[in-house]
């Protein structure tokens, strides 16, 4: 007995380790740990990481069932004479499609309409000319078993080289669990109450696994590195030597995610975290550049679409997941905020670059909802942005949707500063389009752009006493006062001085390079305007003083040529003229006035053109 117990062991043990699987996923080989070959797997859904292989897995049975079952009803109905309807049509149809859907949009609600929805043209516009979707659209309509492409998009070109691979750098390597949870905090406070696209929940807990385990994959690194980067950017006691470890560590991990074949939620949280930054640290053509990405990242991932049935158009099989029934409201939230925000500062910062900004095609992402918390201002943040989409260069629009835009602006009244810094950039910005139109704008506007750059002022203030480096704090004061030397008048002028007040504060404060640079620009932009109203009042005194000395001039020649009969003598009693009294051949005895005059002053003096022209 004991001797059948000892034979059964070994056998057990030798089909246990039978048991391989012969495919793993790319977390776990990056991180070399064991894969069970699931889909996820076990050790990435005990992580919370995606799970993504490589290469395409087999179809499962129910794949494989779900593909019979669009071609017994593609066979129905060309045996019932609808030959017009495409595969693709009959898989709009189906209440999942597994990512093989072709069309974005119902079927059942575009039948007998010539004009389809905005979206469903777009899209459709956007496959007819891809020539990467073409053999998958040619495999539907020869009805294959197995119409997925093999492989990542056959025939795009060699593929001599391998795709790249995600960086291996770590925050793990950089700073601590507990200090990367003090920036942590500071980004909470200062930065996510007006850009609210991340859930800080399960910030924290994924932070809380990554520091437990060193080993695991770094995909949420950049969203780490990102968070703790800005947290030290508004941080009193911030380390740039710390920071700039950061931000190098999350821009590898970018670079790289930027063109692997599936970019995931974290990559576009990463992206938009490093617009943020360089939008508050960086040169404008680098902070353009990025929110051009982020907005590429979060159309790669379909997150400017939404459809009521789950499906998702061809386009956006490779790199978009299609919608879950199962999706929690809070997450569809952080899509559509993460959408919405990469699309703000994309339009922002191309506004104030002069740059294009990203047109997306079939867009059908809704506003996001207001937060129930109180220090959740990323909706009136998105109501601002709805007031900019009407300020597209490319768009002719009247003065009186400019007005009206620059009143309901004056309404809000916001009480944090950031929501007031930009409030004020756009009221300048409306202005500056007044202006370019060529009218002259009317003094209601004018009062109103003063009065928004005030409240401007006065945030910029606030912000540099409690330290707050937002790019406005060096922006609102430097635009504010070229538009009031651009209005040029007295009611405009008079806040110059608080002005530049507020925006020397800023260099010496913060003591930067372009901080001093835009305090000089002004300073130098305030003495040309000085001395072209001193060389105008100038011109204004020469003429004053020339029609001064030309009075006196004009008396005494009057008195010196008098014609026969035109002039009389005050102490002539009868009324009779030097002339007709023959005195000095006609002329005024000068030696009878009482003040004589110099002859040779008086002749040197005298201009006598002033009487003929």
């Amino acid at each position: 007995m004991d001797g059948n117990i000892s034979l059964e062991q070994p056998v057990n043990a030798r089909v246990a380790r039978r048991n391989r699987t012969r495919l793993a996923c790319a977390p776990c080989k990056i991180r070399k740990r064991k894969c069970d070959g699931g889909n996820p797997c076990a050790a990435c859904t005990r992580y919370d990481y995606q799970c993504y292989y490589d290469k395409p897995a087999r179809p499962r049975k129910a794949v494989a069932a779900l593909l019979r079952q669009h071609q017994n009803r593609y066979h129905q109905a060309s045996d019932q004479g609808n030959q017009g309807t495409s595969p693709q049509e009959l898989l709009s149809r189906s209440p999942r499609n597994n990512g093989i859907n072709a069309n974005n949009h119902n079927e059942d609600n575009n039948h007998g309409n010539d004009n389809p929805t905005p979206s469903a043209s777009s899209e459709r516009y956007m496959e007819a000319n891809s020539g990467v979707l073409f053999p998958r659209t040619l495999g539907l309509k020869f009805n294959s078993r197995n119409n997925t492409q093999r492989g990542e998009c056959p025939g795009w070109n060699l593929g001599i080289r391998h795709n790249p691979r995600r960086s291996e750098k770590s925050i793990n390597w950089i700073l601590a669990h507990s200090a990367w949870k003090e920036l942590c905090n500071v980004y909470a406070k200062q930065v996510h109450p007006i850009y609210g696209f991340l859930d800080l929940q399960s910030l924290y807990a994924t932070a809380q696994r990554r520091w437990e385990d060193p080993h695991v994959t770094n995909e949420y690194d950049s969203v780490l590195c990102g968070v703790a980067a800005l947290g030290s950017l508004f941080s009193p006691q911030a380390n740039w030597e710390l920071e700039r470890h950061l931000v190098e560590c999350a821009k590898e991990i970018l670079e790289t995610s930027g063109t692997i074949a599936n970019p995931s939620l974290q990559d576009a949280t990463g992206w938009l975290l490093r617009t943020l930054y360089l939008r508050c640290s960086s040169s404008p053509h680098a902070a353009w550049m990025t929110s051009c990405i982020s907005l590429h990242i979060a159309e790669a991932m379909g997150l400017h679409q939404e459809s009521a049935t789950g499906t998702v158009s061809l386009v956006y099989a490779d790199t978009a997941t299609p919608p879950s029934a199962g999706l929690g409201q809070k997450e569809t939230e952080t899509k559509r905020r993460i959408f919405w925000i990469a699309k703000l500062l994309n339009t922002w910062i191309s506004f104030e670059y002069g740059r294009s900004r990203i047109i997306l095609q079939g867009e059908s992402s809704p506003v996001p909802k207001s937060d129930d918390q109180e220090d959740d201002y990323t909706s009136s943040l998105i109501s601002l942005f709805q007031i900019s989409e009407n300020l597209d260069p490319n768009k002719d629009i009247p003065v009186t949707i400019l007005e009206s835009n620059l009143e309901q602006l004056e309404n809000y009244d916001f009480k944090i500063d950031a929501l007031t810094l930009s409030q004020s950039v756009l009221a300048f910005t409306i202005y500056r389009r007044i202006q370019l139109l060529g009218l002259s704008v009317n003094k209601t506007v004018i009062e109103r752009v003063i009065n928004l750059g005030r409240r401007g002022l006065e945030a910029t203030r606030r912000c540099i006493d409690t330290n707050r480096p937002w790019w406005h704090v060096n922006n609102v004061p430097f635009q504010f006062t070229c538009i009031l030397l651009a209005i040029d008048s007295p009611e405009s002028l008079v806040h110059v001085r608080d002005s530049i007040t507020v925006l020397k504060k800023a260099a010496v404060h913060f003591g930067t390079l372009k901080s001093r640079q835009a305090f000089e620009t002004i300073d130098l932009l305030v003495q040309q305007s000085l001395n072209r109203k001193e060389q105008d009042a100038n011109v204004l005194r020469r003429s004053l003083l020339e029609s001064e000395t030309f009075e006196p001039e004009q008396s005494q020649q009057q008195i010196v040529v008098q014609q026969p009969g035109t002039a009389t003598d005050n102490n002539n009693n009868n009324g009779t003229s030097n002339w007709q009294n023959g005195g000095n051949n006609g002329f005024v005895n000068l030696s009878d006035l009482a003040n004589p005059v110099d002859w040779e002053i008086f002749v040197r003096d005298l201009d006598f053109s002033a009487a003929f022209f």
